[in-house]
């Protein structure tokens, strides 16, 4: 039976047949997994098939330097020139050709400057270095919506932002108001993090209308990979592991074939420690 729902492709044709279709656009999903796991190849994977169909792809760089990441792509013989890549960092100098962060920490401070004295005003300026929040993401992200539209997003990583966020008063709530802009600007989100806290209530799993987790497990001194799909909101999907390959071309996803044994027993196990 045909999904309602419109879908994209994911640009991992095995994880498109467990999605029944692929992502419903407009909406912000995670990919959850441990350092290793593949996060990032899916993420570009992502935008890559986007730019495939002619639509225009964001990469908001929090983890690496563009730089390594135009590297790691290129090696797996990926075009990565119309993907933009997002600066965010709070190290680098500018996130794009015409804003810079420390432009953008100043215009927060913009109205208590205007009043303040000369040794108020300097001190002021001190605290508008670079940084980065959840809320200041939102605002670059804002900037960057006006100049230009997008159908498609990667975060790299909501794990990096929260933890530069921590000084920041009401995080959870400005990572809600992150997600609802990004639903708002109809732009399909992919947020990379690493795996949710089981004994927490995250609010980006409340927020995301789906989550796929990538496992890497090492079994009997062999690496093993495999992906599930957690959940997808409003559309059926594949709810089985899928074994999982990196190749040089890219994540393949075997949607027809069960894990073996020792795989599913081990990945059961660490399910049930989880809880």
């Amino acid at each position: 039976m045909a999904d309602p729902l419109p879908k994209i492709s994911t640009g991992i044709a095995g994880l498109d047949e467990m999605l029944r279709g692929g992502f419903v656009p407009g909406r912000s999903y995670m990919v959850s997994g441990i350092s290793g796991s593949g996060k990032t190849t899916f993420g570009i994977q992502f935008l890559q098939q986007g730019v495939r169909q002619g639509e225009r792809a964001l990469l908001v760089s929090i983890d690496e330097p563009p730089q390594e990441i135009r590297e790691n792509v290129r090696s797996l013989g990926w075009d990565v020139g119309k993907i933009r890549i997002l600066d965010v960092h709070p190290s680098a100098r500018s996130y794009s050709r015409r804003v810079s962060l420390v432009e953008v920490a100043a215009q927060r401070a913009v109205g208590s400057l205007r009043e303040a004295k000369t040794d108020a005003k300097t001190a002021a300026m001190k605290q508008a270095s670079p940084d980065l929040s959840a809320q200041s993401l939102q605002l670059m992200l804002r900037q960057e919506f006006l100049e230009m539209r997008y159908s498609r997003i990667v975060i790299d990583s909501l794990t990096s932002l929260k933890r530069l966020s921590e000084t920041e008063e009401g995080v959870e709530n400005s990572i809600v108001s992150l997600f609802r802009f990004l639903s708002e600007w109809n732009v399909t989100t992919v947020v990379l993090t690493d795996l949710p806290d089981p004994e927490a209530l995250e609010v980006e799993s409340l927020m995301c209308r789906g989550e796929v987790r990538l496992h890497k497990l090492m079994i009997s001194s062999k690496l093993e990979r495999c992906i599930t799909v957690e959940k997808l909101r409003g559309s059926a999907h594949d709810t089985s592991p899928r074994p999982m390959r990196i190749l040089e071309t890219g994540i393949e996803v075997d949607s027809h074939k069960k894990l073996p044994k020792a795989v599913l027993s081990t990945l059961q196990a660490i399910r049930v420690v989880a809880r």
